[in-house]
């Protein structure tokens, strides 16, 4: 039986929407596919400069899941000309939906390879391209029996851009032709500069660091079960350290007042950001609760320390490149999933520190707070390793850029 959530795009994916996506408007057409929520996320900046360099170009996007989709209007609504499932990969399908749009390069992000939908690109003389491509050993190795099947696919792409020169030995050993595969680099790294300057709670923080050498722990999108594990991990640094004091910014809205409640509960003093007077000199409380939306980058520029949440609990975990922009040092759980490649380079490069339960954050914390300057040099790693790999959307824009008129000439 299928699911609901299947059933829910299962009549788009299938083409029987097609009406509702814009028809070809005679300008440039760029069709970028992103599967999922963290492919999703990757291409914000990608659209964000190709619509700059490109300012006529009509960009559309599309996903598989439901919640690439809801992520992709949340954050690209105002900035792609259309999003869509992607199509059933199932010749007629995929035909269709080329015919319909009549993209001038289609971006593939990540490693989605689709036969079908590969082939009719090529029959149509359509560059079809792999983004941030990477290829895990595991998977390397299922590709690997089917290489003959393999290549003809990737023979269908104009061009493939690698994370790794690893990722790229690998495409080349499945058959894609050398001269199509670049090394670029991983976008995940290129998150974007947020403005934390001009947010009023960067001032509320820094100043009362100046003021009374305040240490600012930073426990950001946190989940159910870890704000417990927090608080018992701040008491604990707090009783080595009296001058650390603790923000936190539980991931979702609706969980503010039970947030709060337990902070009361477990006896801390907590005031509610939205509750605090701008400018007024008061001195802030132990325990900060953030209630409000586009400040976490804020608390993390004035942080001290940082602990990245749903990683305690198995939730995938979230962005630790925020803290890393601000040489912040970041403590994340073991659930990571949701930024495994990014954590693991951070955990080998020893620019992150990873704890297994609620009792290792309490050691590792204590230990900080203890003597802040043993965290420094992780922060300071981190901040080094995210420059050395930024740059890579914009290496691929200037590809898709060199794809685009490819298919223009032959177009033209």
């Amino acid at each position: 039986m299928m699911s609901p959530k299947r059933r829910k795009n299962f009549p788009e994916r299938l083409g029987l929407r097609l009406a509702e996506i814009p028809a070809a408007s005679g300008g440039k057409r760029v069709w970028i596919h992103a599967v999922s929520v963290g492919e999703t996320l990757s291409a914000a900046p990608l659209v964000r400069r190709l619509r700059e360099r490109i300012p006529d170009a009509e960009i559309m996007l599309s996903t598989v899941t439901i919640t690439g989709q809801e992520t992709a209007c949340k954050v690209l609504g105002e900035e792609t000309a259309a999003r869509f499932y992607f199509p059933f990969d199932l010749p007629g399908i995929a035909g269709k939906f080329l015919d319909r749009l009549r993209p001038d390069v289609v971006v593939i992000l990540e490693t989605e390879i689709w036969p079908n939908f590969l082939a009719e690109c090529y029959g149509r003389g359509i560059p079809a391209m792999i983004v941030n491509g990477r290829i895990s050993g595991r998977s390397f190795g299922r590709y690997a029996r089917f290489r003959f099947f393999f290549s003809r696919v990737l023979a269908c792409l104009t061009a493939i851009t690698a994370q790794t020169g690893e990722d790229a030995g690998r495409f080349i050993a499945l058959g894609a032709p050398p001269s199509a595969v670049t090394v670029t680099g991983n976008m995940k790294f290129d998150v974007e500069q947020p403005m934390a300057a001009q947010t009023p709670l960067l001032a509320l923080l820094t100043g009362e660091k100046d003021s009374a050498g305040t240490k600012w722990l930073i426990a950001g999108s946190t989940h159910e079960g870890e704000e417990e594990a927090v608080l018992r991990a701040f008491g604990e640094a707090r009783a080595v350290n009296g001058s650390v004091k603790l923000l936190l910014a539980p991931r979702h809205p609706e969980r503010f007042g039970a947030v709060e409640e337990l902070c009361r509960n477990k006896g801390w003093e907590v005031k509610r950001r939205t509750r605090i007077a701008e400018g007024s000199g008061e001195k802030l409380p132990p325990v900060i609760l953030l209630d409000t939306m586009g400040e976490l980058s804020s608390a993390y520029a004035a942080g001290d320390i940082a602990f990245v949440g749903g990683s305690l609990v198995p939730k995938g975990g979230h962005n630790i490149l925020e803290p890393a922009l601000f040489g912040v040092p970041a403590v994340v759980g073991p659930h990571m999933e949701n930024f495994r490649e990014i954590a693991e380079i951070f955990r080998d490069a020893r620019a992150i520190r990873r704890v297994r339960s609620a009792s290792e954050l309490s050691s590792a914390l204590v230990r900080w707070a203890a003597d802040p300057s043993v965290e420094k040099e992780t922060g300071r790693r981190a901040r080094e390793l995210l420059a050395e790999f930024r740059g890579a959307t914009e290496r691929n824009v200037e590809v898709i850029e060199r794809e685009l008129q490819r298919g223009r000439r032959k177009t033209g």
